[in-house]
């Protein structure tokens, strides 16, 4: 008898796994890319970017191989409409465990209810620990929290 208790306790915690309905097995699914790229273009939007100009370009920066270990990375570009060259308006960084957006120049890191929202029914929950924060800036090449990073005379980092 406890022996069948167990066996039922063990099935239905594995369904409750496979269904994503314990927040920790949940939080452990990877976004595919098309997840990641509605929460950047999310995040575009919220900037106020009109992705529907066709000026207007967003792209995965992710060709043959990761642009960033751990991100789905996209950019934003704004055509030329004369000879010239083309603006990035932003770079977007998506973190695939955690669904956090960065914008990549700026070292920003997005927070918003429609975006906390959208990554809490990808990834299982709205926003990351403050420790896997830390981790993300630091694989971003940013400075830590509350330090700000000086431009050189050139215009360089």
């Amino acid at each position: 008898m406890k022996g069948n208790r167990i066996r039922f306790g063990a099935i239905v915690l594995t369904v409750a796994v496979v269904l994503g309905m314990v927040p920790e097995a949940r939080a452990a699914r990877l976004l595919r890319q098309g997840q990641a790229r509605e929460l950047a273009r999310t995040v575009a939007r919220y900037e106020h970017i009109d992705l529907t100009n066709p000026w207007i370009e967003f792209d995965s920066m992710d060709v043959g191989a990761p642009y960033l270990r751990g991100f789905w990375s996209f950019t934003v570009v704004r055509e030329a409409q004369t000879p010239g060259p083309d603006t990035t308006l932003r770079r977007y960084a998506v973190n695939r465990r955690t669904g956090d957006v960065w914008e990549m120049t700026l070292c920003r890191l997005y927070e918003f209810p429609a975006l906390a929202a959208m990554r809490e029914k990808l990834t299982g929950r709205a926003e990351a620990s403050r420790a896997e924060v830390d981790a993300e800036r630091k694989d971003l090449g940013c400075l830590p929290h509350g330090r700000t990073r000086a431009l050189r005379a050139t215009g360089q980092n």
